[in-house]
């Protein structure tokens, strides 16, 4: 068979980004039998989710834990489709605790199963019994219509949603604080149960309460880890696309216009000058940059409104290589540690993202070689540990720009500061056993994976940005789609989500 030339071909479907929700779109598209073309900037797919090397270590950029992986989820049911359910499987965190939340030394247990979970609290906290079960009764009301949501509201699903869906509607413009303030939630319980909150990098008073529930009640139903680690879920999945017939996948291709005439996409230019074109067009590339691409300085009103968005938080990561020590006998296993000086993440969160005070920052402390005990991350007899927490990107951005040796200074002080704290109060005599230490910033987060701002999740997940309010997959040019964090949510389970009902979309013509 003669080897396929993207620039001759034209493709049925070109999906630009090879991200979680652009692999997917693509690769149910070639298992449908279309030709497909993906094009992708980096050197590798996977967007936030793709695999680095540094020495005998491998680490995934962003992605920790995931949710929506049981039969009949999202992210199963994707992998059903594509044959890949018995090739790619997954190990669940311990149902009695998938995370922990330590806060001002005091550690609570996260399981699955919100009554357990309830009643764990109230045992343990019984003064606050009243507020707590408000809590929880509002949590899985929010949940039950949530369930029951269709992709698309119409006229039906509008005229009848004051019945059919009354909590939506009542706290679609609630922050979480909101809610802790109505039920008088004392603070430390307000902590553990935003405890969380890294996995949408807002503090209460600024997340919205509806996305909050979303993903308490995603990780609820079981939080996962893939068996042969990130690398092999994004492999197979591309996997898909290289395989086929007819299909292709181009990394190192960064696109930088898509061509319009009239209200159809013809064709999208590459940075080296390539051109390729197809039937019908897929941005797996944030919204705002795709409008870029565009080159349009007039954007239609109503889709321009909806991209005046803020983006997310960006974050630090600290990814560490750790030899001749077990962290199991430090409190670690199968499960993530959340860490947090006191009770008040709103203020931890304005003193990092407002002040530049790392003094006593939130920690997210994930241990991925002990969710499986697969090769293939780091030498025989090490570990790998992960940290995170919330920074600005501007400021980093400028240093590395402007004061190449003040970054690289700040970033070591940072890592220190960090390392100090882990050492102190979770793994005494640590850096005397660090093999390996390498620390990202927002900065690193926006040239390795394409994030505008250094942006985490897309979209900051305010209550202005969450449901009506969110950017559609349909564009104003008929044969152009997205399907990204933004356009769709962010997360794994968020993103292939995304692809998958764009895929549906699209099948249905």
């Amino acid at each position: 068979m003669p080897e396929l030339d993207p620039t001759t071909t034209r493709f049925d479907d070109l999906v630009i980004g090879a991200g979680m929700a652009g692999l997917t779109v693509a690769a149910l598209l070639a298992a449908d039998g279309r030709k497909v073309l993906v094009v992708e900037a980096h050197d590798t797919p996977g967007g936030y989710a793709h695999t680095f090397a540094v020495g005998d270590y491998r680490f995934c950029a962003q992605v920790h834990y995931i949710f929506g992986c049981g039969e009949g989820e999202t992210v199963h049911e994707v992998l059903r489709r594509l044959d890949l359910a018995d090739a790619v499987k997954f190990h669940r965190l311990d149902p009695e605790g998938f995370d922990h939340v330590v806060v001002a030394g005091e550690r609570y247990r996260i399981p699955n199963g919100l009554e357990k979970f309830r009643d764990r609290m109230i045992r343990r906290c019984p003064e606050a019994a009243t507020p707590l079960r408000g809590y929880f009764d509002a949590v899985m009301a929010i949940g039950r219509e949530l369930d029951r949501l269709p992709p698309k509201l119409g006229w039906r699903e509008l005229a009848t949603a004051p019945l059919r869906f009354p909590h939506l509607l009542r706290y679609r413009t609630w922050t979480l604080q909101r809610l802790y303030d109505h039920l008088r939630m004392p603070p430390r319980m307000q902590a553990v149960l935003a405890g969380q909150a890294g996995d949408y990098l807002l503090p209460p008073a600024e997340v919205s309460l509806l996305l909050h529930v979303a993903l308490v009640r995603g990780y609820d139903r079981g939080a996962y880890y893939p068996e042969r680690h990130f690398q092999h879920l994004v492999g197979s999945v591309a996997d898909r696309i290289r395989d086929r017939a007819g299909c292709a996948l181009l990394l190192k291709t960064p696109i930088d216009h898509i061509d319009v005439r009239g209200d159809r996409v013809v064709g999208v230019r590459a940075r080296d000058g390539r051109t390729f074109t197809a039937e019908r067009y897929v941005s797996n590339v944030d919204p705002k940059q795709t409008a870029v691409l565009l080159g349009r300085k007039r954007l239609p009103d109503d889709w321009g409104r909806k991209l005046r968005y803020a983006y997310s938080s960006g974050n630090l990561t600290l990814y560490l290589g750790v030899e001749g020590l077990d962290l199991r006998q430090h409190g670690f296993g199968s499960h993530n540690v959340w860490h947090y000086p006191h009770d008040d993440l709103n203020a931890i969160y304005r003193r990092q993202l407002v002040d530049r005070d790392f003094a006593e920052p939130w920690l997210f402390m994930s241990t991925p070689t002990l969710h499986t005990d697969a090769p293939g991350l780091c030498p025989p007899g090490h570990q790998i540990l992960e940290l995170a927490t919330s920074a600005p990107h501007a400021y980093f951005r400028k240093l590395r720009d402007t004061d190449r040796r003040r970054y690289n200074a700040e970033k070591k002080q940072l890592r220190d500061r960090i390392l100090q704290i882990v050492e102190e109060r979770y793994v005494p005599g640590l850096r005397a056993h660090l093999a390996m230490r390498v620390m990202g910033t927002p900065a690193t987060n926006e040239r390795f994976c394409g994030a505008p701002a250094g942006n985490a999740y897309g979209a900051a997940l305010t209550p202005a940005n969450v449901g009506l309010g969110r950017v559609p997959a349909e564009t104003p040019w008929a044969n152009l789609w997205l399907a990204n964090a933004t356009a769709g949510y962010p997360s794994v389970a968020g993103t292939v989500r995304a692809g998958f009902d764009l895929y549906q979309k699209l099948a249905r013509g």
